[in-house]
């Protein structure tokens, strides 16, 4: 009983001052801005487009693993959706034996070096490449490379 007794004291309090009225609205127009610009500020604007230019010395995104040839370069082009090449975004391929990743440069080019365990593979396997960069969106596939047995 005590904390609707208070309730209702406030309410007429309220009542009573609609300058009180006024400062909340305010407050809450300024609280719902300052929410809208945030999300505006941290919502990511660009896209990338991701190309595997060649895997292991050879175009595109097919390696051939053999017990001896477990260790290779992936070559990734990053742009952005207007075609100009993205500097300093992070290139990750998961599905080796460890993460691996480098940077782009000012091509936009990433050479991330990969170690695949030959147990690893059946007959066909994928590895997966994530791409960050601050103020993009996070570019993720799941059949990016496609390694096979030789």
């Amino acid at each position: 009983m005590k904390y609707i007794d208070r309730i209702a004291k406030s309410v007429a309090c309220i009542r009573e001052s609609p300058l009180r009225i006024a400062a909340l609205i305010i407050l809450a127009i300024i609280i719902f801005s300052v929410l809208v610009a945030l999300l505006v500020i941290l919502t990511p604007k660009g896209t990338f487009e991701v190309e595997c230019i060649q895997c292991g010395g050879r175009d595109g995104n097919l390696f051939i693993a053999s017990e001896a040839n477990a260790n290779f370069d992936v070559v990734v082009k990053v742009n952005d959706k207007d075609g100009n090449a993205v500097e300093n975004a992070t290139v990750k391929i998961y599905g080796g034996v460890e993460k691996a990743y480098a940077k782009t440069n000012a091509d936009g080019i990433a050479v991330v070096n990969v170690t695949i365990a030959p147990d690893q593979i059946e007959q066909s396997a994928f590895l997966k490449v994530v791409v960050e960069k601050s103020g993009f969106k996070k570019y993720v596939r799941s059949d990016f490379v496609v390694v096979t047995r030789g």
